[in-house]
C-alpha cells in the first residue's frame, strides 16, 4: 500500500476538454495529447513547442472542420429537399381555388411557400459554390485525420517513429525533430492548398539562389527532410545506378583512346599493273601512344 504523500506526489495536473461556445462541443484532442505529454521524457521547452505548435494547430483544424461540416450539411440538405418541395408545390399551386387559410387563397400561399424555399435554395447553393465549401470539408477533415494519426504514431512510437534498429532504440526525445519537421509540412500543404498558389512558386537552387529557371520545376513550399540532407544523399544512391554510371564512364575512356587511332593508306602515284598496284598499295596502321 502506497501513502497518501506518495499518491500525491505522483498525482499530475488533468487537463480537461475545452468546450466551444456552438452547441457545447468538446474538443478532447489537445486534452487527451497534454494529457500524455506530461509523462513524456521530453524537455520543458520540447514539451511548450509542442502544446504551443502542434496542440494549437491541431485545435484549429479542429473548429474549422466543425464549422464547415455543419457548413455543409445544412446547405446540402436545404438544397436537396428544397429542390423536392419546389416542383411538388407547384404542382398543387392551383388545384383547389376555393379552399382558403386565414382569409387568403390557398394558391397564394403556396406560391410565396415556394417562393422562399426556391430562395433558399439558390442562396445555398451560391454559399457553397463562392466559398468552396465541398472541396474545404473534405481537405480539413483529411488533414485532421492526418494530424491526429501523427501525434499517436510519435506518442505511442509506432509507424515511421518505431525503432529499426535493436542497437539504436528510438525514443521520444530523439524522434522530436522528425515530429515537429512532418507538422510544419503538414501545415505548409495546407497554406499551400488554401493560400499559395502554384503559378506563383519561384524554383529555388539549395543554397537559396534563385537562377532564372522556369516555374514548373519549382519546388514545394516546405524544405527538404532532415533526415535527407542534400550532402549524405550520395551515400543513398543504389548500386545498380552506381554501376550504370561507371560503365558509362570507363567506355567513354575507352572511345577516347580508340579516338587516338590512325588508319594512314599509301597510295602510288604511278599507276601499274593490277599486281603491282595491290603490291604498292600498302595499308600500315599506325598507333600514336
Amino acid at each position: 500500500m502506497f501513502s497518501t504523500e506518495h499518491r500525491q506526489e505522483n498525482i499530475r495536473p488533468f487537463h480537461t476538454p475545452h468546450r466551444s461556445l456552438i452547441c457545447c462541443t468538446k474538443y478532447k484532442d489537445k486534452s487527451n495529447f497534454q494529457n500524455i505529454l506530461d509523462e513524456l521524457e521530453l524537455t520543458y521547452v520540447q514539451k511548450q513547442i509542442i502544446t504551443t505548435r502542434y496542440l494549437s494547430i491541431l485545435e484549429n483544424f479542429q473548429r474549422r472542420s466543425r464549422n464547415y461540416s455543419y457548413l455543409f450539411f445544412s446547405g446540402h440538405f436545404i438544397i436537396t429537399v428544397g429542390s423536392l418541395f419546389v416542383p411538388a408545390l407547384l404542382s398543387i399551386q392551383n388545384s383547389d381555388k376555393s379552399f382558403t387559410f386565414t382569409g387568403y387563397s390557398f394558391s397564394v400561399q403556396v406560391y410565396w411557400a415556394t417562393f422562399v424555399i426556391s430562395i433558399l435554395v439558390t442562396i445555398f447553393n451560391g454559399i457553397l459554390t463562392l466559398f468552396k465549401v465541398d472541396k474545404k470539408y473534405y481537405f480539413l477533415n483529411t488533414t485532421l485525420e492526418r494530424l491526429r494519426s501523427e501525434g499517436w504514431q510519435y506518442f505511442s512510437l509506432t509507424g515511421r517513429y518505431a525503432s529499426h534498429n535493436d542497437r539504436q532504440p528510438t525514443t521520444h526525445a530523439n524522434q522530436f525533430l522528425y515530429f515537429t519537421y512532418y507538422i510544419e509540412k503538414i501545415k505548409m500543404k495546407q497554406v499551400e492548398e488554401e493560400y499559395y498558389k502554384a503559378e506563383e512558386k519561384v524554383a529555388l537552387t539549395p543554397n537559396g539562389n534563385n537562377n532564372g529557371l522556369s516555374t514548373n520545376s519549382a519546388q514545394e513550399l516546405y524544405p527538404p527532410s532532415p533526415d535527407q540532407p542534400l550532402n549524405t544523399m550520395i551515400s543513398n544512391i543504389p548500386e545498380p545506378v552506381k554501376e550504370a554510371v561507371n560503365s558509362l564512364i570507363r567506355s567513354q575512356m575507352t572511345i577516347e583512346e580508340n579516338d587516338k587511332n590512325e588508319n594512314i593508306v599509301i597510295i602510288p602515284e604511278n599507276k601499274g599493273s593490277i599486281g603491282e598496284d595491290m603490291l604498292n598499295s600498302i595499308v600500315i596502321n599506325k598507333i600514336i601512344k
